[in-house]
């Protein structure tokens, strides 16, 4: 089972490199207007999607060995979905700090 969590942990660290090199990659980014596109600042975007995916991915593999060294064998399959589940909220937090969200008025 280890090698699943090796799989997905450098599937996403590779993900997140890629993002960083290729900014097509991210959702929507190709949808949006020209002067939306301008208005982001796709450095700093680019820079926080690949440190979030990487940190994802280095915890899962992590965790997953914490989870062995503590003998919790039950939960130890989940330590990538676990990762997932507590680094996306913080992902979403920062995305609003760059993008903040349109307001209705």
């Amino acid at each position: 089972m280890s090698m699943f969590a090796w799989v997905i942990g450098i599937f996403l660290i590779v993900l997140g490199f890629a993002v960083k090199l290729r900014p097509s990659l991210i959702a929507g980014y190709k949808q949006l207007p020209e002067a939306k596109k301008k208005s982001i600042n796709l450095q700093k975007l680019t820079s926080m999607l690949r440190n979030m995916l990487v940190l994802m991915g280095a915890s899962g593999i992590a965790l997953h060995y914490v989870f062995g060294w503590l003998g919790w064998m039950n939960v130890q399959p989940f330590a990538t979905s676990i990762a997932i589940f507590f680094v996306t909220p913080l992902l979403v937090i920062r995305l609003h700090e760059l993008i903040p969200p349109k307001r209705r008025e």
